[in-house]
């Protein structure tokens, strides 16, 4: 039985590469997902341990809670440097210091950037042993008015930098011009910056210019040879003031990994998602041609049961041409994916993030997951085909009398099964999107789970009125076509099952599409109204690099006239109440602005209290929904604790119901500046006093000029940039769900091709009573188009169900109305017909260059 299956395979080499195929796409995501991840872990682990290079410790201030990736720590005393460096076993105690949102601007005028690397200031140290960057040309920075750039960034020709050259480096502190001495690298031999773009002072001028007066952001301590790190460190901690902590070297590294772990676990997460989305999809057209085809073996499967073949022998024969396939298209996808991997990190680098170097880790259990997942996914596909040939009785399956079996497939049993089934999807669908769950995961679970099930209850289901739906999406080739129309849609409709089963996969893709579409434009709409709404600001100033924008650009602004500036800092926060009596801790976002000016700005709509009174150093303010939820009202006393440790208790001053582009909590800055660890705003907006917008604008780009990485614009153009930026998410998210649909495609020339043998003698008939060749064409291609068509309509449909259901249980402030992109929606029927017309080429040449006479002879 194994050579059997073997030898099946090779006799039928298309059939079988196309069926590959399916399989192949969905294990290269899974490779490429894993082998990535991989990637990225080992690079960054090896830039950890780079960074650690000479340090046994790290000392620093504590974060009360929250962690690096959310949080800057505090700040620490400079003199503790010298008490560190008296412990004993300590050989040497330097101060550092590391500070994002410091940007060199070229003698062009044109600022350094970078797409996820930070555009970083820090000091350089004398001791190179202890220190991570190293001269490479020129000398170090000395005194107030000079600084080394990174060596990547100096040798960049779309930079112009030049040793001796005078520029101007925006910091938290402001813009101020430096002479540039030298160039650094980090890590050496080798330079571990990985993109980051690097300003170094001496150490004096940094704790100045970065806003660090007497403090450093930590310090970096080495043992004496010998000593033992877990005692010496036990000392270290004896000396340290509460709100400071060491950390040895590998505990640097493994918080270090952690932090990274951040965005690729979701990076690779994400990618097996659309991974499984194509192996779900590959098992609907799995299991189509396994269908086909040992329904055109009836009579070589009967055979084998005369001659003493049991049904477990039929049903391994077939199970194991499903593994064979498996095996192979695994073996494929692993190229693939590796591949995959490769232009995934090459696409990264070419936006700028560059990534750390070296291999595509191919791991054991990369290569373990492309073998259960493409082998699995196809015997999964071959199972119930496998278990239908093994029920094939010689003697019926020598008579080959099948009509009676597809009059069966569309009975009752059908129609309760494929109900029961869309009860089940329906109901886990429902429970994922309005129920409550303690995470993500067990609610991504459910709602995965409920979909899945409900599209195989649409596919069980379809057949029952694919004959009649086909029959009339078809009729209008009827009036085009006389022949070719009215024969194309007789053989579209003429087995409702197999046109199920071969636009399921069509259906699938575009459900999913559809669903993204109407809540994509759902949240662009609802995002616009609120927009307009919720915003009085002539113009928003927001920040191309993660750091944000110095507080100076407000202070700026507001000593140059041009008008009211409020800057909106948000903040991590901890919140101690006594929610309906009961004491409750939050930990959320806190929003900081200056209260006074904040009507300037934005439509706060206070209901209760009065902005005119609010205390900045002890007043908050909070949303209605946190009043009634938690039953706070006016007068009522609440702890907040901030990430620097600092606790202050806040009296809750007014009540507002504004729509929320900020936080449910309201502080003045002029209190979060007592707390803050950083010195950036996330945006700032601007009510300009110009009446001419156009001077307005041309005033305020004036003290921008000493911004580089503030980006400027009025509310529609805002609007518009939040837009786009949706919009190329969903281009990409559609993009990989195409994936879906190219193996639809191949579904849809697997099943063709199949056909085409399977109606050999019709075809040469038809041939011989007149049809011409281009006739012929004409007519297997309107068949897939309506095919295709079917497919379309049940995905859009199924998929606008998914979209309104999915946008109306969206939170509210985040989506408020439904949706469709009606166009959009409309394109995609197009399309579809389009993929079904191309899907046909192949099976349709191949038909009409059959020989009429072998046709007609053909049994």
């Amino acid at each position: 039985m194994l050579r059997l299956g073997i030898k099946s395979l090779l006799a039928h080499k298309i059939r079988f590469a196309l069926t590959a195929l399916t399989i192949v796409i969905g294990v290269a995501f899974v490779v490429a997902a894993f082998v990535t991840a991989d990637s990225l872990r080992s690079g960054f682990d090896r830039l950890a341990e780079d960074i650690n290079t000479g340090t046994d410790y790290t000392i620093r201030g504590e974060l009360s809670f929250g962690d690096i990736t959310d949080a800057v720590s505090p700040a620490v005393p400079a003199d503790l440097v010298d008490d560190i460096a008296a412990v004993d076993g300590v050989a040497i105690a330097k101060g550092g210091l590391f500070v994002d949102g410091v940007i060199p601007v070229d003698g062009n005028g044109e600022a350094v950037t970078t797409f996820g690397p930070p555009v970083a200031g820090g000091n350089w140290l004398e001791d190179e042993s202890l220190s991570q960057f190293f001269l490479i040309d020129g000398r170090w920075p000395v005194g107030g008015d000079e600084f080394a750039i990174d060596v990547t960034t100096y040798g960049d020709d779309s930079y112009d930098f030049e040793i001796g050259g005078t520029y101007q480096v925006v910091t938290p502190t402001g813009p101020r011009e430096f002479t540039l001495t030298g160039t650094a690298q980090f890590g050496f031999p080798e330079n571990a910056g990985i993109g980051a773009i690097f300003s170094l002072f001496e150490t004096p001028t940094a704790q100045e210019v970065l806003g660090y007066p007497g403090e450093f952001t930590q310090i970096n301590a080495r043992a004496e040879a010998g000593a033992d790190i877990d005692e010496v460190r036990s000392r270290i901690e004896a000396v340290l003031p509460d709100g400071i902590e060491v950390l040895t070297a590998e505990d640097s590294v493994e918080e270090f990994s952690d932090a990274t772990e951040t965005f690729i676990g979701p990076f690779q997460t994400i990618l097996l998602v659309f991974a499984f989305i194509v192996l779900f999809v590959s098992m609907f057209i799995i299991s189509n041609t396994f269908n086909i085809v040992l329904g055109q073996r009836v009579r070589e499967l009967s055979l084998l049961r005369a001659v003493g073949a049991t049904p477990q022998q039929v049903r391994r024969s077939v199970l194991t041409e499903s593994a064979i396939i498996g095996i192979v298209a695994s073996v494929a996808g692993l190229g693939l994916g590796m591949l995959g991997a490769l232009g995934l990190k090459g696409l990264f680098n070419a936006l700028g993030a560059s990534l750390p170097g070296g291999a595509l880790p191919l791991t054991l259990r990369t290569v373990l997951w492309a073998l259960v997942v493409g082998v699995g996914f196809t015997v999964a596909a071959s199972l119930v085909p496998a278990i239908k040939a093994s029920r094939i009785s010689p003697v019926a399956g020598l008579a080959e009398g099948s009509t009676s079996d597809e009059r069966a497939s569309l009975g009752w049993k059908r129609l309760a099964s494929g109900g029961l089934l869309l009860a089940i999807g329906l109901v886990l669908t429902g429970m994922g999107l309005f129920f409550d769950f303690d995470g993500a995961t067990p609610q991504l679970t459910t709602l995965g789970a409920g979909a899945a099930i409900t599209f195989v209850a649409v596919s069980v289901l379809s057949p029952l009125v694919a004959r009649s739906v086909v029959s009339l999406l078809a009729r209008p080739l009827v009036w085009i076509m006389p022949i070719s129309g009215r024969l194309a849609r007789a053989n579209a409709a003429r087995n409702p099952r197999r046109t199920s089963a071969t636009a399921v996969a069509l259906t699938i893709g575009l459900a999913l599409v559809t669903m993204v579409s109407i809540v994509g434009q759902s949240l662009k709409v609802s995002f616009g109204e609120r927009l307009s709404s919720a915003f009085t600001a002539d113009f928003i100033v927001t920040a191309n690099t993660q750091a944000g924008l110095p507080k100076t650009l407000s202070s700026d602004i507001r000593a140059a006239g041009i008008g009211t500036p409020v800057g909106f800092d948000f903040d991590l926060v901890q919140i101690e109440a006594d929610a309906l009596g009961v004491p409750t801790v939050i930990e959320t976002t806190l929003t900081a602005a200056r209260i006074e000016d904040l009507h300037e700005v934005i439509n706060i709509d206070v209901t209760e209290g009065d902005l005119s009174g609010f205390d900045p150093l002890t007043g908050l303010m909070i949303h209605s929904d946190v009043a009634d939820n938690d039953g706070l009202a006016l007068g009522d006393q609440v702890d907040l604790t901030f990430v620097s440790g600092d606790r202050i208790t806040t009296t809750v001053t007014a009540i507002f119901d504004g729509s929320g582009f900020w936080s449910n909590w309201f502080i003045d800055s002029a209190l979060h500046a007592r707390v803050a660890t950083s010195a950036f705003d996330d945006v700032v907006m601007v009510q300009s006093a110009i009446d001419d917008p156009e001077a307005a604008r041309a005033s305020i780009d004036e003290v921008l000029d000493g911004y580089p990485q503030a980006v400027l614009e009025d509310r529609q153009e805002f609007q518009e940039s939040i837009e786009s930026n949706l919009n190329t998410v969903l281009v990409l998210v559609n993009v990989f769900l195409g994936f879906a649909l190219l193996i639809a495609l191949v579904g849809i020339v697997n099943t063709l091709t199949l056909s085409v043998f399977e109606r050999i003698r019709e075809i040469g008939l038809l041939r011989a009573v007149g049809m011409t060749r281009r006739q012929m064409r004409r007519m297997i291609r309107w068949e897939a188009a309506a095919v295709s068509l079917y497919g379309a309509v049940v995905g859009v449909v199924l998929g606008a169900a998914f979209g309104v259901a999915t946008a109306t249980a969206i939170p509210a402030d985040i989506i408020d109305g439904v949706s469709a992109p009606v166009g959009q929606i409309v394109f995609f029927l197009l399309i579809s017909v389009v993929f079904g017309l191309i899907a046909a080429l192949f099976p349709a040449f191949r038909a009409s260059r059959m020989n009429v006479l072998d046709a007609i002879a053909d049994e």
